[in-house]
């Protein structure tokens, strides 16, 4: 028996947004040794420790790409921040997904609209697909990229479900 496997990293562009955010960061590490120098005197070095060390974690967190594992019929989405630290964000089976179909496609219309949680793992392009299912007891829309091989493997195991 054939196992099926598949693996994609989906890199995420910086935006404007991750731009202002480590901006702030770095002004608010700035603001606060300056005051802490300025009334604290002997404890400014630990302060000024912990602020830049705080902007730096920020700062590395708005560096992240997604990666898809398909295993048989599961999907798993991974963000990956910093190239370091992996988070699990979604772990579902493609059977258990009500429909699959292209973002830009009719199907979706009116299906989008009693969801409770989102989970965007991919940047809006134009190989965006969605999903909706039922995860961690809310109805989930998942939007991800789908390239040919991640079609071939959703028409494989969810093929009723896939709109086109």
């Amino acid at each position: 028996m054939e196992n099926w496997y598949y693996e994609k990293t989906v890199y995420r562009k910086k935006t404007g947004k991750d731009d202002l955010i480590s901006l702030g960061a770095i002004m608010i590490a700035l603001a606060i040794s300056a005051v802490s120098y300025i009334y604290l005197g002997t404890y400014a070095f630990i302060i000024w420790l912990v602020a830049v060390y705080g902007c730096y974690l920020i700062t590395t967190s708005r560096k992240y790409d997604y990666e898809y594992i398909f295993v048989e019929d599961t999907l798993t989405i991974d963000k990956i921040i910093n190239k370091s630290r992996r988070k699990n964000i979604f772990t579902g089976s493609l059977k258990d997904f009500d429909i699959i179909a292209a973002n830009d496609s009719e199907y979706g219309k009116g299906k989008t609209d009693n969801v409770q949680q989102t989970i965007t793992a991919a940047d809006m392009s134009a190989n965006l697909y969605f999903g909706i299912t039922y995860y961690k007891s809310q109805n989930t829309l998942v939007y991800f990229e789908a390239d040919d091989r991640i079609r071939e493997f959703i028409r494989k195991y969810a093929e009723y479900k896939f709109k086109e």
